[in-house]
Order: structure tokens, then C-alpha cells, then sequence
């Protein structure tokens, strides 16, 4: 009898297993935010951090993550020290550039000094944030994007 439930048992583990390799019961990924900057390495990068922080803390399912319109090879380090000063962790990856894909994924869009590409420009979910400074120091810039995020997820909460 408990050989006969412990076969019963891996067979509906492997089925179960073999279900959800086929996507037959696809999780539903969380709605994702795309921050895109010029260079894909800083305002880009912080919005991300604050915004997935933030984000968590109210219990929102949204997600964000970074792009640039004209990518760099590396995050800023100054935008790096600033993120770690702020005991925030850094979100993963290096900068890169919007693609189609990025702007089918996408809940929202938000330029942040930057022009965005016309796919994107026209997908009916892009937004400017063009007050963000630029050449002020990591403070400023961080100030500014944290009051953006903030006002973003004030909407976001009001809206479930």
C-alpha cells in the first residue's frame, strides 16, 4: 500500500513538473515598470532601486528595471556609491538598450531626460520625467526621481 501511494505520489510530481515546463499553468509575471535614461546607467538605475523598494514595502505587485536610449558599457559609480550610501540594493544587470520586447512587457514607460524611441514614444504608456537634473550631483537627481517614484506609487495604490 505505501508503495503504491509513493508511485501515485512521484507520478503526479512528474506530471505536475511537466505541466508547468510546458506553460500550461503559466505563473503571471508582475506588471513591470521600464525607467530609460540616456546612458542607461544612472537616473535609470535609481529610479529602479527606489521604485522596487518602495514598491515592496506597500505590497504592490509592480516591479521596474532600467534601459537607456544610447547605452553605456557600465553603471555610474557615482550613481552606484550613491544607491549603496542610501542602503539601497543595486538591481541587477548592466545598461541596455529598450527593445520591442521591452515595451510589449511593460505596464508603464517614463523617460527620464531622455527622448524615448518612437516604438516606445507611441505605445500609449510612456511618460516624461524631464525636471530630473542632470548635472547637480547624485543628491539632486535622487531627490527629484524619489519624488517622481513616490507620486507614481501613490497612483499605483490608489488604483488596486
Amino acid at each position: 500500500m505505501l508503495m503504491q501511494t509513493l508511485h501515485t505520489f512521484a507520478a503526479f510530481v512528474v506530471l505536475t513538473g511537466a505541466a508547468a515546463h510546458t506553460g500550461q499553468n503559466p505563473a503571471r509575471p508582475a506588471p513591470r515598470v521600464m525607467f530609460v535614461c540616456e546612458h542607461g546607467a544612472a537616473k535609470s538605475l535609481v529610479a529602479t532601486a527606489y521604485f522596487n523598494k518602495m514598491a515592496a514595502e506597500r505590497g504592490l505587485p509592480y516591479r521596474a528595471t532600467f534601459r537607456g536610449t544610447s547605452p553605456q558599457a557600465e553603471l555610474s559609480v557615482s550613481a552606484l556609491k550613491g544607491l549603496r550610501e542610501d542602503g539601497l540594493e543595486i538591481p541587477a544587470g548592466k545598461p541596455s538598450a529598450i527593445s520591442g520586447q521591452d515595451v510589449t512587457d511593460a505596464t508603464h514607460i517614463f523617460a527620464i531626460g531622455c527622448t524615448l524611441p518612437a516604438h516606445a514614444a507611441a505605445s500609449g504608456k510612456a511618460a516624461d520625467w524631464s525636471d530630473v537634473p542632470d548635472d547637480k550631483g547624485y543628491a539632486p537627481m535622487r531627490d527629484a526621481i524619489r519624488r517622481h517614484v513616490e507620486q507614481l506609487l501613490d497612483e499605483l495604490t490608489a488604483r488596486r
